[in-house]
């Protein structure tokens, strides 16, 4: 696979993680246990971007978590499906 395909691939999974999983886990906490706090999606957004620029784990885990997911993904390809290309 092209450095510029894992580099995009890698870029996907960053924006996800950061612009869509805050709003997938918003919507599985309303849904199993009730009203966000502080307010609705946007107040749960703003913080999480609070979180990110304050460097806390939970934030930045759930923004690299599809990075990671993605990452370990093309490794297991490249490995398994491309075995000559992972020794040089």
């Amino acid at each position: 696979m092209k450095t510029r395909t894992v580099v995009l691939w890698l870029l996907a999974a960053l924006l996800f993680g950061v612009l869509a999983m805050p709003f997938l886990v918003y919507g599985t906490g309303v849904a199993t246990l009730g009203p966000y706090a502080n307010g609705g999606a946007s107040a749960f957004f703003r913080d999480y971007l609070s979180a990110l620029a304050g460097f806390e784990g939970a934030a930045w885990m759930l923004a690299l978590g599809p990075v990671v997911v993605v990452g370990f993904w093309l490794f297991l390809r490249r490995v398994f499906l491309h075995p000559a290309a992972a020794e040089g």
